[in-house]
């Protein structure tokens, strides 16, 4: 890659280094990620057969049934069902003469019979007893709802046409009445307003003649531009449909209280999800809806969310993440912006996380998209099957079906609202959160031979990195100074540890190579914590192989995933997988511990962690990424350390064969 000027993202103190794609970038070859939907809809079927609920009784719908756990509550119910009959009719749009259809088109039957009269505007109840509408999610179920009636219209019964109708239609009186919420600081409102926007903009089109429909369609207008909002909206043509704020300045959001790039994606993925359900019920309505939809979707990727996107096509998460990983849960996002957009970045992407979305699949072996590392999972599984059929939608009526791809560029990106610093090279990933979440992520990049068996190696493990060892995590950081280097950043912080002290910390990223020196400041007589330095999280289940090689100086061992193996390790350096090499010092020993059972949503979470001899002393660790363990053990022996009476000094070996150094005053 090579290295443009240094540019400023609109002004809002986000500095960034990056290559930029060329005007002539080559088209690719012809989509598979079609393809690949579709036949991983067909592989997910027997999954869905597996959880298929037939329901009868005086206090339910005639001929009804459901996928999950038929609840009027909760992701398992409606939402879930509903999803997967999305899913379904998608298979049978995309396969009008497969003879298994009848059998399809007969469960989305009974499953919009269940969902349309155990509506609030029906007369029966789900299998609690109660019913379920105009409440803070079901706009997305009832949308959900209607779109796998619409798919299937010609097919389905009259009487459960007109039920979905009649409940759609109140769902929308409903919601119609309620404005757009505002907030972002924290918790973001974004998401709710764009998946509000579902059930109006498909109504809207699909009953244009019913009386509300306008009064439908001008609440969808408002639900849509209201989704992706910032402060300032001078210049924009649509601001004064504008009542919210649900976007940092810098077009970051935050939700469930930190940085969190999955909801990012969830707001513009729903009014994707909006307009093609508006396009599917009619045209007109979809190109008056249009410029709603597409309201500062592509401003918050080009300026925020783009430079979270690594090499893998997934997400990097800075701040950690409390979803599943890898559930690729943004295809249909990415399937969105390169097919409505023609984004080239997304394009990219969506090609290569089509093939990770079945990579996963097969590994689990039983049709499951996300599969056994997730306990109760079936509404992530409903949610992953309604996304990928939303996708292969996408890419069926695509405004822009071909076009350029380019993979993600080498960038320093630092967004001062949400305090986030991140870092992405030819390399790999690195990351720092110093606001609401305090960690660090370091992921390498794909190997030239790693897609898409070989991927991903670490985890955004809490708190990790980060001023962590004696004094305990850190409880709050304030950054001292950043700027770029000739090939990252550099960065100081100091960390506070409650009544315990505080660390002062020096970062340099540059191109692979990530040095970090802290010098602990305890406050007198602290309450020593026994977790070590300098942790990261190291992704060990069968999506990443099922095994782990750790290799030092003189010895090495193989890792199986949730064998709660321990490995202490007298070294100055270690390497795992041949590609992630480790240094620290002056002084200690290194542990490696593997779990008995998946630890986390989504995968099994491996600890690496060093343990200072000195336990408040200064200390450093050093990471090469996508270097050999015997480029490892050269480079580890280069590096020198110093302490003076009042100066802890660092020298490392950078990418390109200098040196260089850090430094920090002691106590």
């Amino acid at each position: 890659m090579k290295w443009s000027k240094q540019i400023a993202i609109l002004a809002l103190g986000a500095v960034v280094w990056g290559s930029c794609a060329p005007d002539n970038a080559p088209s690719a070859p012809a989509s598979q990620a079609k393809h690949l939907y579709l036949e991983a809809l067909l592989d997910f079927e027997r999954h869905a057969d597996s959880i298929w609920r037939d329901v009868s009784g005086p206090d339910r719908p005639a001929n009804a049934g459901y996928w999950g756990d038929g609840g009027s509550q909760g992701n398992g119910g409606i939402r879930g069902s509903c999803g997967v009959a999305v899913a379904i009719a998608v298979i049978v749009h995309a396969r009008p003469d497969d003879p298994d259809n009848s059998n399809r088109i007969a469960r989305v039957t009974r499953a919009l019979n269940y969902a349309a009269n155990t509506h609030v505007s029906g007369d029966k109840t789900c299998i609690d007893g109660r019913k379920w509408g105009h409440d803070w999610q079901t706009a997305e179920w009832a949308g959900s709802m209607g779109l796998a009636c619409l798919l299937l219209e010609k097919h389905l019964p009259a009487e459960t046409v007109s039920a979905v109708k009649r409940a759609i239609a109140d769902e929308s009186d409903y919601r119609a009445g309620v404005p757009p919420a505002s907030g972002y600081v924290g918790d973001t409102k974004s998401e709710e307003n764009g998946w509000n926007s579902n059930v109006l903009a498909l109504s809207a089109a699909w009953m244009r003649d019913h009386p509300n429909a306008t009064n439908w369609l001008e609440a969808a207008k408002r639900y849509l531009v209201n989704t992706y909002t910032i402060a300032n909206t001078n210049g924009n043509p649509l601001a004064p449909w504008i009542s919210t704020v649900t976007l940092y300045p810098s077009y970051a959001l935050e939700n469930h209280q930190f940085y969190h790039p999955t909801y990012a994606m969830v707001g513009g993925m729903s009014l994707g999800d909006s307009l093609i359900m508006a396009r599917l019920g009619n045209p007109e309505v979809a190109r008056e809806l249009e410029p709603f939809a597409e309201h500062n979707v592509l401003p918050l990727w080009t300026n925020n969310l783009q430079y979270m996107l690594t090499d893998s096509s997934d997400f990097a998460y800075p701040s950690g993440l409390d979803w599943e990983l890898h559930d690729y849960e943004h295809n249909s996002y990415l399937t969105w912006l390169a097919t409505h957009f023609n984004d080239p970045v997304a394009r990219w992407a969506q090609e290569r996380i089509a093939v990770l979305v079945r990579e996963r699949q097969k590994i689990n072996g039983d049709g499951r998209f996300v599969g056994p590392s997730v306990r109760n999972g079936f509404f992530r599984e409903a949610v992953e099957a309604r996304r990928t059929a939303i996708a292969w939608l996408f890419l069926e009526y695509a405004k822009f079906p071909e076009g350029p791809q380019t993979p993600p560029g080498t960038a320093v990106v630092y967004f001062p609202d949400v305090k986030i610093i991140a870092h992405r090279s030819p390399a790999g990933f690195f990351g720092l959160s110093f606001g609401r979440r305090i960690m660090g992520f370091l992921e390498p990049a794909v190997p030239p031979d790693g897609f898409p068996t070989n991927v991903f190696l670490t985890s955004p493990r809490l708190p990790a990195m980060l001023g962590l060892g004696a004094l305990g995590a850190p409880t709050a950081a304030e950054l001292l100074s950043f700027s770029t280097n000739a090939s990252g950043f550099d960065a100081q912080l100091k960390l506070e540890h409650d009544t315990n002290g505080t660390t002062d910390v020096r970062v340099r990223s540059a191109g692979g190579v990530v040095a970090m020196l802290e010098v602990p400041h305890p406050a007198p007589n602290p309450r020593l914590a026994s977790m070590g330095s300098f942790s990261v999280g190291i992704e060990n289940d069968p999506l990443t192989g099922g095994t782990r090689l750790l290799e030092w100086d003189g010895g090495s061992v193989v890792i199986t995933n949730r064998s709660g193996a321990f490995q202490a390790i007298s070294n100055s350096w270690v390497c795992v997988a041949g590609r992630y090499g480790m240094a620290a010092g002056p002084a200690g020993f290194f542990t490696y511990e593997a779990p008995t059972r998946y630890n986390r949503s989504g995968g099994a979470e491996d600890t690496l962690q060093f343990f200072p001899s000195e336990r408040l002393g200064p200390r450093y660790a050093v990471w090469f990424l996508n270097r050999s363990t015997e480029e490892v053990a050269k480079l580890a022996s280069r590096i020198r350390w110093n302490v003076s009476d009042s100066r802890a000094t660092l020298e490392f070996p950078l990418p390109n064969g200098e040196s260089s150094t850090l430094s920090a005053s002691i106590p």
